[in-house]
């Protein structure tokens, strides 16, 4: 099931893991995939993606709901942190 738990602007989005939690919750969710689009195109994470998905992936461990990908959708690209930060080899 698809849940949008936030809308950004240009300068981005304050959303809390919190937020995710309850939705994972409320819905019986076994996994949870995290997205958001960067629309000036590029897909490279931010200081805050970075941030956010490892407080996001602590906070849903926690409630046994594992966050299985946070991915950044850029205009002709994408980035996976499950990927790039090698969530398999851990």
């Amino acid at each position: 099931m698809d849940r949008i738990l936030g809308m950004g602007t240009p300068l981005g989005v304050v959303i809390t893991p919190r937020e995710v939690m309850r939705e994972a919750l409320r819905y019986g969710a076994t996994t949870v995939l995290a997205w958001h689009n960067h629309p000036a195109g590029g897909a490279e994470p931010s200081r805050e993606d970075i941030i956010l998905t490892r407080r996001l992936r602590a906070a849903v461990g926690l409630i046994g709901v594992p966050l299985n990908d946070h991915l950044i959708i850029g205009r002709e690209t994408y980035y996976s942190f499950r990927v790039g930060e090698g969530w398999d080899r851990h």
